[in-house]
Order: C-alpha cells, then sequence, then structure tokens
C-alpha cells in the first residue's frame, strides 16, 4: 500500500532532505548548526524504509537510528557528525537487509516467541523515537535554547513548531495503524499518509506567509 504512515515519513524525509539541499542550503553555509536538519530527515528515510523492509535485523538499525535523535538535539556532537552517524545508520541497514536476501532464516533469528513480538513491536518502539525529536523541542530547548547553542541554533519559527507540534500526532498515526485498521468511515493508513503530506505543505505555507 503506498498510502500509510511509513511511506508518509519516508516522503517527508526525502523533502526535508531536498528542501534543504536546494532553497535552504545558504542557511547552513552560513551557520553549521542547521546541520541537523539533514541528519533527522535521513532517519526518517531510515525509519520508513526500515517498515517496508521487513527483516528484524534491518528494523533494529532503524531502532537505534531513530534514537539517537536524541543525542542530535540536545547538541551532543555537531550536525556533520550526526549526519555521518545517520548515513552510517542507513547504509548498514541497506546492506543487511541485501546480506538477508536468499537466506532461509533471517540473520537476528531468537525464540519464536520473541521473533513474533519484534515483529510487532520493533516499528512502534521506532516511531517512539522519532517522538524524542518533538519531546525534546517543546520540552527542552524552547525554553532553554542558549544551553545547545554550541551545535543547534534557537528554533522559535513558526514552521518548526508546527512540524513539531503535528509530529506527535503522525507518531500516534503510525503506530495505531498496526493494531487499528479504520476510524469511522476512514483507514488509519491513509489518514497518517495525508496528515505526513500536511507536515509538508503547512510549514512550507508557514515560511512563505510568515517567512519562519
Amino acid at each position: 500500500k503506498v498510502m500509510n504512515s511509513a511511506n508518509g515519513i519516508l516522503i517527508l524525509g526525502v523533502a526535508w532532505l531536498i528542501f534543504w539541499l536546494g532553497p535552504a542550503f545558504f542557511l547552513f553555509r552560513e551557520d553549521p548548526r542547521w546541520g541537523h536538519n539533514f541528519s533527522v530527515p535521513i532517519t526518517f528515510v531510515t525509519v520508513g524504509m526500515a517498515f517496508h523492509l521487513r527483516k528484524i535485523s534491518c528494523q533494529l538499525i532503524a531502532l537505534i537510528s531513530a534514537f539517537f535523535i536524541v543525542p542530535t538535539l540536545v547538541a551532543f556532537w555537531s550536525g556533520s557528525t550526526a549526519t555521518g552517524i545517520a548515513i552510517g545508520f542507513l547504509g548498514l541497514m541497506i546492506i543487511l537487509y541485501f546480506a538477508e536476501k536468499g537466506r532461509e532464516s533471517e540473520l537476528v533469528h531468537p525464540n519464536p516467541r520473541l521473533n513474533a513480538w519484534l515483529k510487532i513491536h520493533l516499528m512502534t518502539f521506532t516511531y517512539i523515537g522519532l517522538a524524542h525529536m518533538s519531546l525534546i523541542f517543546f520540552l527542552v530547548r524552547w525554553f532553554n535554547p542558549d544551553s545547545f547553542s554550541l551545535y543547534l541554533p534557537a528554533e522559535h519559527h513558526v514552521s518548526t513548531t508546527v512540524f513539531n507540534a503535528m509530529l506527535f500526532i503522525l507518531v500516534i498515526l503510525a503506530i495505531m495503524e498496526r493494531f487499528v485498521k479504520k476510524l469511522g468511515r476512514f483507514q488509519v493508513e491513509k489518514i497518517g499518509f495525508v496528515w505526513a503530506m500536511l507536515m509538508i505543505i503547512l510549514p512550507l505555507i508557514a515560511i512563505n506567509i510568515l517567512g519562519e
């Protein structure tokens, strides 16, 4: 299925990268602290791909990658370091996927009960990892941006605030669609996909109208 939250997250990551490699790249040239806008969308791409690869090894890498957002967004390291790590996780996941192809059993193959549990819940925890981006933004960086100024600029822009607020809902929808098919007449998968597309559109509208 094309319209699901995972594809929404994947497209969101790609669009985010295109935006920062294109029209917003001058901001990075002027201030390298914007470098997290390369590492985080690469992580979104990794997570979106992991849903489709359906291998425990690949989804474990996506899970770790998602939680590596935390040190990046509390300015534990620079944006360039974070980007290198994110690329490394994405590359490793792809390598593992091709290593898995043609095998009778997966590289990570625990006992049947744990295997079934991981198949069900790994992506759930991975989505929760992504939600830490918004948690850190609103609960930590919003009130005390100067503490992170070595590697991160202050971000109180409307577009960034809207994106982070909407990410909470996207994570809920992504988790929900794994267990609930419909909300009333609407398929949860499609709601998640449309919501992800709105996360591209609404911040861009804010940037064009309000300039931030």
